[in-house]
């Protein structure tokens, strides 16, 4: 879904006041500006966005990606175990 946005027709007249540390709100302007966005915009976008949370589609891609890797070695394995099976049975004269 797309970020929450305020129609046009609504003025933003309302203030919502967090306490934060020094530190936290130099982090947070950070993040705002590599985002291009202003702080107040930033804020908003954090707290009204309801996408799913990129770093959860991140690591159930990486979830995917090591299953299928396992998958992989597995039938890596079974083929060299047969292979060095068949290497170690009775040799021809």
């Amino acid at each position: 879904m797309a970020p929450f946005t305020t129609p046009s027709s609504q003025a933003r007249t309302t203030r919502v006041s967090a306490l934060v540390t020094k530190t936290e709100r130099s982090v947070i302007t950070a993040r705002a500006r590599a985002a291009g966005l202003s702080v107040s915009a930033y804020l908003r976008l954090c707290a009204l966005d309801d996408a799913p949370d990129t770093n959860s589609q991140a690591l159930a891609q990486v979830d995917r990606l090591i299953a299928g890797m396992e998958a992989d070695l597995d039938a890596a394995t079974a083929v060299l175990d047969a292979t060095l099976r068949r290497l170690e049975g009775p040799c021809c004269p």
